[in-house]
């Protein structure tokens, strides 16, 4: 696997620059783009953007993991929400309309309109672990396996409330009665939008124990410099998720982006074990 990982880290970027771009047409006003590299092998990996661009399809774990699906012979899929990233660049775009059901809506027709019925891992980061957690529910028969990093479950409404507090009053008014901002973070560019938070309350899960129907293997990976989702929610998560096949991996000195190198090591070697686990004739 070593050798596999240094061919990873020294290719990945020109891989994911040299994959054309395409749109995916989900009605007449909106799109997403994404990137697709085909194999032969089952299962298919589909990788599920958060909020921030180091999670979206120009971020090393897509390239990383694009990489991956192209060494392996696994078919591969990395996308953009709608208004986000690729998609807000080259697609149909309509940031006054886009609610987050449409990104739950977006992961469900990325699988049922590019994955071929073939079998899924799925690879969520940040607020994509959430993403791909309700599609998970939501396709049982096709999600074979859930590779969560950082997850960053529930996270859009809290994410508004803390960072709308920050902002001087008039613009936390024109926020509030409607308009749109985009928060310049540490992580990039994010969405700021009263309506789009107020929709992610309705996919909130309780975190409860044995609450999450998902019965998969199911990996997660928390870095514990992690300050920007605390690393114990993982915790209840795996407590949540039904499944008996749940692991979950802490990783001392790793942040929220989880980029470096060794982190990068531990993601591949994860899902290379896994997709060797499934055994797919």
């Amino acid at each position: 696997m070593s050798a596999l990982i240094r061919s990873l880290r020294r290719f990945e970027k020109n891989l994911t620059r040299s994959l054309k771009t395409h749109a995916l047409q989900i009605s007449e006003e909106r799109s997403l783009c994404y990137r697709q590299i085909p194999g032969t092998k089952s299962p298919t990996i589909l990788m599920v953007p958060g909020l921030h661009s180091y999670s979206h399809m120009s971020g090393m774990k897509a390239g990383c993991i694009m990489r991956f699906c192209d060494t392996t012979d696994h078919p591969g899929i990395i996308y953009d929400h709608e208004c986000m990233g690729e998609s807000a660049r080259s697609g149909v775009c309509n940031k006054d309309k886009v609610l987050f059901s449409h990104w739950v809506e977006d992961t469900i027709k990325v699988v049922e309109e590019l994955t071929e019925n073939s079998p899924l891992v799925i690879v969520g980061s940040s607020m994509g672990g959430w993403l791909s957690v309700l599609a998970a529910e939501r396709l049982k028969e096709r999600v074979h396996g859930l590779i969560l990093l950082s997850p960053a479950m529930n996270y859009v409404y809290p994410y508004y409330q803390r960072h709308i507090k920050t902002l001087p009053t008039d613009i936390q008014h024109r926020i509030e009665t409607g308009d749109i901002h985009i928060v310049d973070g540490k992580f990039g560019d994010a969405l700021l939008k009263r309506d789009f938070a107020e929709d992610s309350l309705q996919y909130h899960l309780t975190l409860e124990k044995d609450s999450i129907n998902i019965n998969c293997p199911v990996r997660i990976i928390h870095g514990l410099m992690d300050e920007e989702v605390n690393p114990e929610d993982s915790k209840k998560l795996c407590s949540a998720i039904q499944s008996e096949d749940v692991d979950l991996i802490y990783r001392k000195n790793s942040t929220h982006e989880m980029e470096s190198p060794p982190d990068l090591e531990l993601i591949l070697t994860t899902l290379d074990r896994l997709t060797k686990d499934l055994s797919f004739s």
